[in-house]
Order: C-alpha cells, then sequence, then structure tokens
C-alpha cells in the first residue's frame, strides 16, 4: 500500500497585507488596510488549495527511443558552414519511411537528453521527452544527428543574431543561410543530413528554404503539432519540414502532421496525417493558379527572383494550368499588422514564462521553471527583437490599453477572408518566397540597430501566411544569373490542402531540377 507524500508545509509563501497592497496597484486596484487584510486571508484558502497541486503527477509518455548519446559543440572543421550548434546522434526505428535517413532539429525543439540552447547565450535546458514531430520522425525510422543553429531565440531572418554565429549558406558562405532556421536550411544545402526540422512564425523556414534553394512548407495552422517548442504564439508558431527535394518534403509530412493531445493549438478539427506523397506526382492539369500581384512588386523583388518566378510561372502554364493575376489588397500590410501581434502575443508568453495562454496541450513544467529564470536574471542577454517585443508589448498595452493588438486582429481576419475569397476562384496563389536572394552577412560586429534593420526584409510575401494559417510551400525556382544564388517560388493552397501545393511544386522541380546534396565550398569567398 503506497503512502501519501504528506509534506509538512506547502510550497507557495503567503502574500503579506503589505505585499497584497502592492501587487493591487500593479493591477489599478488600490485597497484599504483592512482590504489587504482580507485579501491576504482570502489568498491563503485559495494558495492552500493549489498547494495540493505539489502531491498530485500528471502522467507523461515514456521515451520510445533510448538509444542516445548527447554529442557535443562540433568544431569548424566538423561544421564549416555553422550549421549545428551541437552535433548528438538518437537512433530511431530501424524501419519505416525514413529508415535510413538523417534529420537534424532547429535548437528550439525538444529532444530528450539535449539541452535546448536557443542559440542563446542565456542558461540552456535539457528537456525529458521528445517534442511530438521528433517523436513521430524517430518513430519512421530517421536518426537524430544534431541540433541545428538558428537566430537567438528565432527573433531574426538572417541567422546573424545566433550566440554560436551566424549559419552560412553552402552556395556561398559569405552570404546567409537565413532565419531563423538557418542552420535547417544549411544543413540540408550542404549534404551534412537528408532532412531537418524548421520552425516558421513570419517565414524563419521558408526563407532559409528560398536562400539555401532547398524546399520547405509551412503547413495548415494546427496540421503538425507545436508541442516541445520554444514559443512565440500558438496561433503563429508553425513546424515545417525541410529536405531538397518536393517529395522528400511531402514525405517528411506526411509524418509529422495529424492531431497530438500533446499540441498546445487550438484547431476546429482533429487534422488526419497527410498522405501528400501519394500524390505528389500526379500534376496540375487543369488547376487554376492565382499570380498575387501585390506579392510581385518589382519595387520589392530584385530582378533575378522575379525572372526566376517567372521560369517557374511558363513552368506551371507548361503543365496544364491556368494563371491569372489575382489582387489581395492587405497581402502588402501583412508586416505591419504581424509586428502588432508579435509585440503583444510575444510579451503575453513571456508573461506566463514561455508557456503561452490557453495552452490546450502538454505543459513541460521544468521548462517553464527554465525560461522564468531565464527572463528574470538574464533579460539583458536577450536578442534586440525580443527586447523589442517585451519593451514594445507592455507599452501598447499600459498606454494604448491594447486597442493596436485589438485592430490588428480584425486586420488578420480581414487579410484572412481576403485569401479565402481568392481561393474560391483560383486552386492555388503563387508568389516569389523572399523578394531577395541570400544577402551578404555582416564582416564586422553590429549594433542592436543595424541587426533590427536587416532582420525583416525578407518577409513581406511569407509572413502573410503565418497570419492567415494557410499552408505555403516553398520551392527552388532557379538561380539569379547576377550573384548565382538560388531563387525560390511559394505556392500556397486552401485550408488542409497541403498536398496540391506538392503537385505544383513537384511541377517547378521538375522544371528547374534538384538542388545536389552537397556544395563545395567557394574558397574565394572563405579567403
Amino acid at each position: 500500500m503506497s503512502l501519501p507524500r504528506g509534506r509538512i508545509r506547502g510550497f507557495i509563501r503567503r502574500p503579506t497585507p503589505d505585499q497584497v497592497t502592492t501587487i493591487a496597484a500593479q493591477e489599478h486596484l488600490t485597497l484599504t488596510t483592512a482590504e489587504a487584510l482580507a485579501y491576504a486571508e482570502v489568498l491563503d484558502g485559495a494558495f492552500a488549495a493549489i498547494d495540493r497541486l505539489d502531491e498530485l503527477a500528471a502522467p507523461l509518455p515514456p521515451l520510445r527511443h533510448l538509444t542516445r548519446d548527447p554529442g557535443r559543440t562540433p568544431t569548424d572543421a566538423e561544421d564549416p558552414f555553422h550549421a549545428f550548434t551541437r552535433t548528438c546522434r538518437v537512433e530511431g526505428s530501424t524501419a519505416g519511411p525514413l529508415a535510413g535517413l538523417t534529420v537534424g532539429v532547429k535548437d528550439n525543439l525538444a529532444v530528450a537528453g539535449i539541452p535546448i540552447t536557443n542559440a542563446s547565450r542565456t542558461l540552456s535546458y535539457t528537456p525529458t521527452t521528445d517534442a511530438v514531430v521528433v517523436e513521430r520522425l524517430l518513430d519512421a525510422g530517421a536518426t537524430v544527428v544534431g541540433k541545428t543553429n538558428l537566430d537567438d531565440f528565432s527573433t531574426s531572418g538572417t541567422g546573424e543574431s545566433s550566440w554560436y554565429g551566424p549559419a552560412r549558406n553552402p552556395v556561398d558562405p559569405t552570404r546567409s543561410a537565413g532565419g531563423s532556421s538557418g542552420g535547417s536550411g544549411s544543413a540540408v544545402r550542404s549534404g551534412a543530413v537528408d532532412l531537418a526540422i524548421g520552425v516558421d512564425e513570419g517565414g524563419s523556414a521558408r526563407i532559409p528554404a528560398s536562400f539555401n534553394g532547398v524546399v520547405s512548407i509551412k503547413p495548415t495552422q494546427g496540421l503538425v503539432p507545436s508541442h516541445g517548442l520554444t514559443y512565440m504564439d500558438h496561433t503563429i508558431d508553425a513546424v515545417c519540414p525541410i529536405a531538397r527535394t518536393v517529395e522528400q518534403t511531402a514525405l517528411m509530412l506526411d509524418v509529422m502532421s495529424g492531431h497530438s493531445d500533446r499540441d498546445p493549438q487550438w484547431v476546429r478539427a482533429r487534422p488526419a496525417p497527410t498522405s501528400a506523397a501519394e500524390t505528389v506526382h500526379d500534376g496540375i492539369a487543369g488547376l487554376r493558379i492565382g499570380i498575387v500581384t501585390e506579392g510581385c512588386d518589382p519595387l520589392i523583388c530584385e530582378p533575378g527572383v522575379l525572372r526566376g518566378f517567372e521560369n517557374a510561372a511558363e513552368a506551371l502554364s507548361a503543365a496544364g494550368a491556368e494563371l491569372r493575376p489575382v489582387s489581395i489588397p492587405l497581402w502588402s500590410e501583412a508586416w505591419a499588422i504581424e509586428t502588432s501581434l508579435l509585440l503583444h502575443l510575444a510579451w503575453l508568453t513571456a508573461q506566463s514564462d514561455g508557456a503561452g495562454y490557453a495552452h490546450l496541450g502538454e505543459v513541460d513544467v521544468e521548462r517553464t521553471h527554465a525560461f522564468g529564470l531565464v527572463r528574470r536574471l538574464e533579460a539583458d542577454s536577450f536578442p534586440p527583437f525580443l527586447k523589442t517585443w517585451l519593451i514594445g508589448g507592455r507599452y501598447l498595452s499600459e498606454q494604448y490599453f491594447s486597442t493596436y493588438y485589438a485592430k490588428a486582429a480584425n486586420l488578420r481576419r480581414a487579410l484572412t477572408a481576403q485569401i479565402d475569397e481568392a481561393l474560391l476562384d483560383v486552386d492555388l496563389l503563387i508568389t516569389p518566397t523572399t523578394p531577395q536572394v541570400a544577402p551578404k552577412l555582416l564582416d564586422r560586429p553590429a549594433d542592436d540597430r543595424e541587426l533590427l534593420s536587416r532582420g525583416t526584409t525578407m518577409v513581406a510575401n511569407t509572413c502573410v501566411l503565418n497570419l492567415s494559417g494557410h499552408p505555403g510551400l516553398a520551392v527552388p525556382s532557379g538561380v539569379d544569373p547576377e550573384t548565382s544564388m538560388p531563387t525560390s517560388i511559394q505556392i500556397a493552397g486552401r485550408y488542409f490542402e497541403d498536398a496540391v501545393t506538392f503537385r505544383a511544386g513537384q511541377v517547378v522541380e521538375n522544371a528547374v531540377g534538384v538542388t545536389p546534396g552537397g556544395v563545395a565550398i567557394r574558397t574565394a569567398a572563405l579567403a
């Protein structure tokens, strides 16, 4: 017979009446001395009930894959493109659709026994459970061989804020591999891994795919569980597959997708796993494809990017699709809308110590504790974007009563409605993925203002789909003749019709060709 633990005292220390008065003032309440004493007594009873939580244990799923080597930080010789924060090895199943393939996991996702750094100089944390997507990849036979580099706390698009130094583009190591999932894109393009996981909140997986000439999809919001992530916001976070080919990316999505009770996202359905790999070669004859005019603005997009986009569009037309221009007026306003939302939502997530509000899935208590310590003790080490969100979010909340959050939320709905309306008349929408090719990396120290100015120049077409939740596939569309760097086309579709985007992506890939599995270093560029 087991006996209750029977702690002599609870963990929560009770606030004094003076503390209650101070806390109340922070919530714009004015208490008399008698009221402060009364509420201190009320809270004593409430906290006595909450103390009971320390006696109760919520069950966690057991680890299914136990062969794990936590590894180490690689040397420059081992990792010439700085694609990894850590090399490690976690063996998956011996059989499955991904058997024999290696995968890199962005270093803001949980792999049990492997530290998460978020590419930050703040305290790292070692989880005891796998993220759902990691568990599913291991179940499918993949082997995790490293944690991939990223912008510090996933807060930029160039990789330059990483505490480990930016991931470098294997095509030209003087250029950015993108962000925030730059290490994942670099690792796939260089051939260091077969597959990688990215995370996308404004384009952070599609941007590295574009810059490195590989493939990624931001799935329909809620299709892929985000459990195990260092969250930004549950309505924006998207966990994404990255691979060299459209078919590999589709197969990876098939493995990663589908409902999980551990997922914090709230979706108006229990999504089934996709079977996109089965239809990827079915062609697009008869499909109607809309060219979003606002996404192809020559004042924003570089000439080489537009040339690659036009060539990809011609390939889609030659394969039997009907192309027509489509206007989505709020498309070009998406970054202003997302900036307002991020200031509020990232700030709110930080107030919950990284768990996020309206969390409906499994919460890692130790991770929440670790983030809480970092936020209170090491916030001065946060990257400039995160500092901006924290300061700006609190300011807008306190000075403007969150009205700009309310306006942005309504504009988000309006933008989503415009995309839905466009998709009544066409089956897919296309734009360039990024308006430019991979930029040159800084070769000197930079202050926060310069890093901030460089970090969001590439999100104009990608952030739209983070707001609306529609799927968006990034596929190489060619090479810019001026720089010899990859260009990319973005293919967006209706909710939960991710498989259709792959059919169009396969047509583009057939016309352009497949990125090679490894890239020779440009010695002149490194000299």
